[in-house]
C-alpha cells in the first residue's frame, strides 16, 4: 500500500492567514519554517476579507491592528461566527485586556503585544495545538470575571430556624 507523501505533508502543515498593514516582519518569519504555510489578504471590506479566509481554508488568522484602521476585534468575532475552527492571534500595539477579549465574542486564541512579535512562530504553533496565548495579568482578569460571575449568581445561604 503506497503512502502519499504529499497528502501526509500537508496534512501536517499549518495554514497560516495574515492581515494587517505591518505584517512584513510577521510573514517573513512564519515564511521561514518549513511546517507553516502563509497566505496574506488585503486589507480592506470586511465581507470580502472574510470570504478571502473563508477560501484560504486558515487553521489560524493572524490580525496586526498595528498602523490600519481595522478593528481586529470585530474581525475576530465574524471570523469566528462563520468558521469557528480558526483560531485568531491579534498582533496589538497595547495591553488586551477583559472587555478587548469580550469584544471578540471570546473568540481570540491569543493577542500579542506588537514588540513581541519576533515569537509569531511559537505563538501560532502554540493555538495550534489547542493553548491560549494570554498574558498573565489578561488571564487573571478573566478568571477574576468568572469567579465573580459565579459567586454572584450562588444563593446566599440563610439561617434555618429551630421550631
Amino acid at each position: 500500500m503506497a503512502i502519499d507523501c504529499q497528502c501526509i505533508e500537508s496534512l501536517q502543515m499549518i495554514r497560516v492567514c495574515l492581515i494587517g498593514a505591518d505584517i512584513a516582519k510577521e510573514k517573513a518569519l512564519l515564511e521561514s519554517q518549513s511546517d507553516i504555510a502563509v497566505t496574506v489578504i488585503a486589507v480592506g471590506d470586511l465581507d470580502q476579507m472574510l470570504d478571502d479566509i473563508s477560501h484560504s481554508r486558515s487553521h489560524a488568522l493572524v490580525i496586526s491592528d498595528v498602523g490600519a484602521d481595522l478593528d481586529a476585534d470585530a474581525l475576530c468575532l465574524h471570523t469566528y461566527l462563520r468558521h469557528p475552527d480558526i483560531k485568531t492571534l491579534i498582533i496589538t500595539e497595547t495591553d488586551a485586556d477583559y472587555a478587548r477579549l469580550d469584544a471578540t465574542g471570546f473568540s481570540c486564541k491569543g493577542f500579542m503585544l506588537h514588540e513581541q512579535r519576533h515569537a509569531i512562530v511559537r505563538a501560532v504553533k502554540v493555538i495550534q495545538d489547542g493553548e491560549a496565548w494570554l498574558s498573565r495579568k489578561l488571564v487573571t482578569a478573566v478568571l477574576n470575571q468568572l469567579a465573580s460571575s459565579a459567586l454572584s449568581q450562588k444563593r446566599k445561604p440563610q439561617l434555618v430556624k429551630k421550631a
